[in-house]
């Protein structure tokens, strides 16, 4: 049976490393947001939070789970799918732009964002599962699908991988592989313009499966 200083010991030894688990998490965080998930090291995690690598093999064991960890991020995917309907269906397409850069930017989801739209590129060293239906997991296609049923007139799914192909174009140019042109674009320029692209998948005219023709 602990004495009551044994106790207070483990409980202070506890809470040192729940604080020490939950830094590494925040530290692995900022370098997925800023060299993506092929970029981040056990090493470069460890120089950044200024400790010994060893002290992030005890915590995690892996690269593998460390990432999965710092991934556990949740993501109301109603509430995202209002804030992009908030507003003229004429915006939607810029909604969903700002909507996505603000998840990139944001330290909360960041990470968890990039992993999702890098991890794919990646299949020597995944990122970790992702759950079915979870923004984060295929692009954010559950979230595109459910702005798409709400807005485009038909073929759903179809407007919803468009438009996931033209964010993940964005995600990779600006995010991941730091493309001067779109790293040196501002926030409105971006949601402006692809915004227009967006907005066209979501609800402009699609070619006829049958003949090939724009329908009307």
């Amino acid at each position: 049976m602990q004495t009551g200083k044994a106790a207070e010991h483990n409980a202070e030894a506890q809470t040192a490393a729940a604080s020490s688990r939950q830094w590494l998490i925040e530290v692995t965080q900022r370098e997925i947001a800023e060299r993506g998930c092929t970029g981040v090291s056990m090493r470069s995690i460890a120089a950044r939070a200024q400790v010994d690598p060893s002290l992030v093999r005890h915590y995690f064991g892996s690269k593998q789970q460390l990432l999965s960890q710092a991934m556990n991020v949740s993501l109301d995917i109603d509430e995202l799918v209002a804030e992009a309907l908030r507003g003229t269906p004429a915006g939607v397409g810029r909604r969903t732009v700002k909507l996505l850069l603000d998840l990139c930017d944001s330290p909360a989801t960041a990470a968890r964002t990039l992993v999702g739209f890098a991890a794919p590129l990646s299949a020597a060293e995944p990122a970790g599962p992702t759950e079915p239906g979870e923004p984060g997991g295929g692009h954010l296609l559950p979230l595109f699908r459910r702005i798409s049923e709400q807005v485009s007139p038909d073929q759903h799914e179809l407007r919803a991988s468009l438009v996931s192909a033209q964010m993940l174009a964005l995600v990779l140019g600006r995010y991941l592989i730091h493309d001067p042109a779109l790293t040196g674009s501002s926030r409105q320029d971006l949601a402006r313009i692809v915004g227009r692209t967006v907005q066209d998948c979501l609800t402009g005219p699609l070619p006829s499966t049958e003949s090939g023709e724009t329908a009307a």
